[in-house]
């Protein structure tokens, strides 16, 4: 046996049986593995050979048995058993669903479907037995059947019932188009992917069924009281009080089918609205960690939205809970019909909805070109508004914004639609504007989650996830934990529980909406991307599922969101909690996982950020989600985000060279970011692999492999002892840094001032650390800047225990340019960061003077520091160019979905990969003057292990042995 496990490798003689929680895996001596059968993605046979590929990236290869043919046909079997279908649906045989003969006639397809899968002997025969083109063609005959019984003598009559019926059913048929198209998938998926394949074709016949059974309800009314009166001739109908009149009918397929069935059963409510309570007694972690829907701290309470279900288990654990004061749990606590908009649309309005608005702006504004990336659900189109040029090109790189992942967040909605009229007006209003749009590929969709957003307008207005079934009364995934990066990397930052609001998911990516989103990225691959929410007023980015982190790019990420005294975002409504956004990496609100900003800059090296609009209150009155449906405070927050859009539509051109006109800032090529416990510096990603660290003497480094990096990459060395010097070669450019003063709180660390500090154990460096309560000071030794040094870095450890909610606990940095004798405030930080991770700013015009800084926490905030230091710019080189290095990935092994390569050659050439059986499994030209090429594993669909990559130019030849050990 060989294998990886959790990134691990194992080998050496074993065994393997089957149990009925999975397969059992024992090495001689070494202990067992179970691996549960919804791990296994795939598998592949041979004589007397077996390979496993899990999902995670794991992969176990078994030898050396006659018997592992047979175990291998086991496991596909029972993986691929077909799970039932009908339990949640409620038209099936119910009272509801008026049984009887056309009732039977209906679903007679599917279960006979059903039936033949049940008896197939494999998965290809399962496939066949539900051969979707056959079901398509059996409705279609059944509704044209179902209209000449209606009105046998009047065509003009069965033409109109005929049309009312296929349009009743047209989602039904777009399931079964669905459903072709994955069992095709299946049949030409490799082998370390068929299970997954298969898994996803399970869904879609799952998915057909659901939809056969809304369906159904649907065609009741309009079979009319003729097909009644048929029924109760002798077919067994319910009696007519069974089905509402027509009109009532027309006015609940509006509701969902969740809600047709609860009004057909004459259930009051209709629903389980949702509210925000304010919770006492609680932390917020906890919560988070039990899956509730925690969307703000106050004054150390805990403000979550939940329905009557969650208020109940609340109370259950004996916290205090009472309403916040919003329309929407007064609803909760009287359901009553939502509020007429005024401003905001809905989708399916026909005369104002989002929809007929965008298909009227692109019939009227040659600027507007629309595109829809895939079906939701409940089969209503997800939109993308181009504009611009209606072609894509190679020359204007792809920047995309979305909005409305979350259902209720209407304003981000508003933020989206309002951008696609700013960008779409012909003359443009400025130049800029003009250039962006003729330069750019921009796309704009509006509305991420279609089904649950409809659902907010006509049920409940804080609904957050999508609409599908999960096992009822279980409704909806949060498209935002469904993405296929760290998915389910931990229960805090999403949930396994169906009925929470941050419910992940069966699967990664296993919603048609997330499904949408990955496949327009694979086609469209943005430089920057843009996914609006609501609130808390934040401007955040990757990494998010795991506290501490920092992305590669940090440097283009700070120059396009700012700092808390530098901010891109201003917020100018009334009385708001802050007056702008504070830009942060997403873990410092609180973790998540399986997130859209993760995913797309993991696996496209796309620089993303979420705006959390609004701080969700207006002279201390909460509004929360419910932003007031008023043109003067949404078009406010539409200019208050504006500069930023444009920032990002810039950026995209160069994000490395970038310089913002909002914040000042812009990416700088060589950042000492520690001198302890190992010098840590930001290096331009294409020089990453070749840079050389001296503090004095040339040490040992790596590239970092947590945080990745498109433009810029994170280079640590060996560990060292604090360094007087330190030198950065990297790119053909050197940086020298002197250190002019450092403290870690040891008992050596002498000539710094602690009033209210204390000096801990613990910490990064060494066996002390600075905490700082509130109030507390810690104040450096005045240090002498070189005449020729004009900026110096300050550098330190840090983490806080703040609020991710709010600036109110922070904590201040004040430099002194005087010898200490006036201070000024420089820098902050704010937010939750419970795990160490480097901080710094830059202090500029400081050339021979004598320069202090200080550190003091104040509204609550506890602050711990370590390995403090000042350290000055002494030296710098030209600017880095472009060099030939050796042929580099970004990362080996691979852990990530996206891999660049350093292209060796001043030349033209081609890059390409081979399995390490000889097979070709992917090929790129590359163009002279290039100077790194991206490899999209996740697209390319191989498995774990090693592989060849090899560099080809003009005669010469480059090779990397490369190996991928995704999870």
């Amino acid at each position: 046996m060989w294998g990886i496990a959790r990134g691990a490798e194992f080998a050496g003689p074993g065994a393997l049986s089957l149990a009925d929680d999975g397969i059992v895996v024992r090495l001689d001596g070494g202990g067992d593995r179970i691996v549960a059968w919804e791990r296994v993605d795939g598998l592949r046979g041979g004589a007397g050979q077996l390979a496993l590929y899990l999902n995670g990236g794991d992969v176990i290869e078994i030898g050396g048995s006659p018997r592992l043919a047979a175990a291998g046909r086991e496991i596909a079997a029972r993986i691929c058993a077909l799970p039932e279908q009908t339990l949640t649906l409620r038209a099936l045989g119910s009272r509801r669903g008026r049984p009887g003969a056309e009732h039977d006639r209906f679903f007679a397809p599917l279960l006979t479907a059903r039936k033949k899968a049940g008896r197939a002997a494999d998965a290809a025969a399962q496939l066949a037995a539900f051969d979707a083109p056959a079901l398509s063609a059996s409705f279609t005959g059944l509704v044209r059947q179902l209209a000449a019984a209606l009105h046998p003598a009047s065509p003009p009559d069965r033409r109109a019932v005929e049309a009312e019926l296929f349009e009743h059913a047209a989602p039904l048929f777009g399931r079964l188009d669905a459903l072709h198209a994955a069992a095709e998938v299946v049949r030409a998926a490799p082998d370390d992917a068929r299970f997954v394949r298969w898994r996803e074709w399970a869904v879609a016949v799952r998915a057909v069924f659901a939809e056969a059974d809304r369906s159904w309800l649907a065609v009741i009314p309009a079979l009319g009281d003729e097909g009644a009166a048929r029924e109760e001739e002798g077919e067994g109908a319910a009696p007519p009080s069974a089905a509402p009149p027509r009109s009532a009918w027309r006015r609940l397929l509006r509701l969902g089918g969740i809600a047709i069935v609860a009004a057909a059963a004459g259930a009051s409510p209709l629903h389980a609205q949702h509210g925000v309570l304010r919770v006492t007694g609680a932390r917020a972690d906890s919560l988070l960690a039990w899956g509730f829907d925690v969307v703000e701290i106050r004054k150390g309470d805990v403000l979550v939205v939940a329905d009557s279900a969650e208020e109940r288990a609340l109370r259950d654990r004996g916290y205090g809970v009472a309403d916040m004061p919003t329309p929407a749990t007064r609803r909760r606590r009287a359901p009553a019909l939502l509020t007429p908009t005024v401003v905001y649309r809905d989708w399916d309005d026909p005369a104002r909805g989002i929809e007929f608005f965008l298909d009227s702006l692109a019939a009227a504004n040659p600027n507007v070109h629309l595109d829809t990336l895939g079906l939701s659900y409940e089969g209503r189109r997800i939109v993308a508004a181009k504009i611009g040029p209606a072609g894509d090109s190679p020359t204007r790189p792809n920047v995309l914004f979305m909005a409305t992942y979350h259902a209720r967040e209407w304003a981000a909605t508003e933020m989206a639609l309002r951008l696609i009229r700013y960008l779409a007006q012909n003359p443009a209003p400025d130049a800029r504007v003009d250039s962006l749009v003729k330069g750019r590929d921009i796309w704009i969709v509006p509305v991420a989650n279609p089904d649950g957003y409809e659902f907010t307008f006509t049920t409940d207005r804080l609904w957050r996830k999508n609409r599908r079934p999960i096992t009822l009364p279980a409704v909806g995934v949060d498209l935002n934990r469904n993405h296929a990066a760290d998915w389910g990397f931990d229960n805090s930052g999403s949930s396994p529980d169906a009925n929470s609001d941050i419910y992940r998911g069966p699967s990664p990516a296993s919603e048609p909406e997330t499904q949408a989103i990955q496949a327009f990225h694979a086609n469209h691959p943005p430089v920057v991307s843009v996914s609006y929410h609501t609130y808390t007023g934040l401007l955040l980015y990757p990494p998010g599922y795991d506290y501490g982190l920092l992305p590669g790019d940090l440097g283009v990420y700070r120059a396009l969101a700012g700092t808390d005294e530098r901010p891109a975002v201003v917020d100018r409504l009334p009385n708001p909690e802050r007056d702008h956004y504070h830009p942060a990496a997403s873990w410092n609100l609180y973790t998540t996982n399986g997130e859209y900003n993760d995913w797309a800059s993991q696996n496209y090296g796309a620089i993303s950020f979420t705006p959390e609009l609004t701080s969700g209150y207006e002279a201390g009155i909460y509004y929360g989600f419910e932003f007031p449906d008023d043109e003067s405070r949404l078009a406010t927050v539409f200019q208050d985000n504006l500069p930023f859009a444009l920032s990002a539509l810039e950026a995209a051109g160069d994000p490395a060279g970038y310089r913002s006109p909002v914040t000042g800032f812009r990416n700088e090529s060589l950042v000492l970011e520690s001198i302890g416990p190992r010098i840590r510096a930001r290096v331009p990603a294409i020089a990453a692999a070749g840079t050389e660290i001296r503090a004095p003497g040339t040490l040992l480094s790596a590239i970092d492999p947590v945080g990745g990096g498109r433009y810029s990459r994170r280079v640590v060395s060996e560990p060292v002892t604090r360094p007087g010097l330190v030198t950065l070669f990297s790119g053909g450019a050197t940086a020298v840094f002197s250190v002019l003063t450092a403290n870690g709180a040891e008992p050596a660390d002498t000539g710094w001032v602690a009033s209210g500090a204390v000096s801990d154990t613990g910490g990064m460096v060494g066996q002390r650390q600075w905490r700082l309560p509130d109030g507390g000071v810690l104040r450096s030794s005045i240090v002498h800047v070189p005449d020729q040094s004009d900026t110096v870095s300050l550098l330190y450890w840090t983490r806080y225990d703040g609020n991710g909610f709010s600036l109110a606990p922070h904590g201040v940095i004040r430099v002194s340019r005087d010898s200490g004798l006036t201070w000024q405030p420089e820098a902050s930080v704010a937010g939750f960061a419970p795990a160490w991770y480097t901080e710094g700013a830059e202090i500029t015009g400081v050339a021979g003077k004598w320069v202090g800084v200080e550190f003091q926490p104040t509204g609550g905030l506890v602050w711990w520091l370590d390995e403090v230091a000042l350290v000055a710019h002494t030296g710098t080189s030209a600017p880095p160019v472009p060099v030939l290095a050796a042929l580099a990935p970004s990362e080996n092994p691979v852990r990530s979905g996206l891999v660049w390569f350093t292209w060796p050659f001043p030349s033209s050439g081609d890059l390409t990969v081979f399995d390490f059986a000889g097979r070709e499994v992917w090929r790129v030209p590359v163009l002279a003057g290039s100077t790194d090429v991206a490899w999209n594993v996740v697209a390319s669909r191989v498995a774990n292990g090693a592989y060849l990559v090899v560099a080809r130019s003009q005669g010469r030849t480059e090779r990397r042995r490369l190996f991928i050990a995704r999870r």
